[in-house]
Parts: structure tokens; C-alpha cells; sequence
């Protein structure tokens, strides 16, 4: 019978003899938020990712053969997972911010006020002119 580590709204945790199972709730942890974490664990520990009712992520980790003990693996899982969130909620809070900063560096780069140095016609082609030879000529 697996033994419950923690019981809160947005993350359950079992234990047994095979490893942690943690239930983690879409209402509060995206999906891709989900799968990042996993992918940053994968040097620590095997994972399996699944879904288990509507709105509810079951990831199996396992220990690999070095590993860690699986209480502070799963301690520092969930740690990350917050961080991915915020890290989430951040990027899409400010990305009209990062769109109209990005949109004022580039339009500033349109008013130069002297041409760029320099001839950016073809040379190969200038050099063609010159010689009077067309496409067809070599």
C-alpha cells in the first residue's frame, strides 16, 4: 500500500517500493510547464509522465543506479515545477512588454541618418558591366 508523503491541492505524492508518484493538477501546473521539469530531471532520474483522470498528471520517477534518495528528488521536482510555472506566468504577463521593446530597438535601426559605407551592388555583376559581357558570356 503506497504510504502518502504530502496532500496539498496541487501536488499529491505516494510513495512505494518502486518509486514516487506524484498527482499534479492542471488547474495549477500546465502541462508544458510539466514536461519541462521532467526534461530537467531526466540526469537524475528516470520519469513517466501520464494522465490519470481529467486535469490530473501522474509522473512516476524512479531512481536510476547512482541516484539520489527519492524524497529529496521529488522535493527538488516539485521545487523546479513552481519555477517553471513562474517562469511561465512571467514570460506570457510581459510579452507585450518584450514585443513593443523589441519593436522600438528595430525601428530605431531604421532611421539612420548617414547610408551604410560601403557599395552593396553585386560585384560580379558590376564587374560584367563594366566588361560589356551579358548572362550568357563567360
Amino acid at each position: 500500500m503506497p504510504q502518502r508523503l504530502s496532500d496539498s491541492n496541487a501536488i499529491r505524492a505516494a510513495v512505494d517500493s518502486g518509486g514516487v508518484t506524484l498527482l499534479v493538477d492542471e488547474s495549477v501546473y500546465s502541462r508544458e510547464a510539466l514536461l519541462r521539469t521532467c526534461y530537467w530531471f531526466t540526469d537524475r532520474c528516470y520519469l513517466f509522465v501520464s494522465r490519470t483522470d481529467s486535469g490530473v498528471f501522474s509522473v512516476r520517477i524512479r531512481a536510476k543506479a547512482d541516484g539520489k534518495a527519492l524524497d529529496t528528488i521529488s522535493g527538488d521536482f516539485e521545487n523546479a515545477l513552481i519555477d517553471q510555472q513562474v517562469r511561465q506566468d512571467i514570460t506570457r504577463e510581459t510579452a507585450r512588454l518584450r514585443e513593443l521593446i523589441v519593436a522600438k530597438a528595430f525601428a530605431e535601426g531604421q532611421d539612420l541618418d548617414d547610408p551604410p559605407v560601403g557599395d552593396d551592388r553585386d560585384p560580379v555583376e558590376m564587374a560584367r558591366a563594366k566588361s560589356g559581357l551579358t548572362d550568357g558570356q563567360h
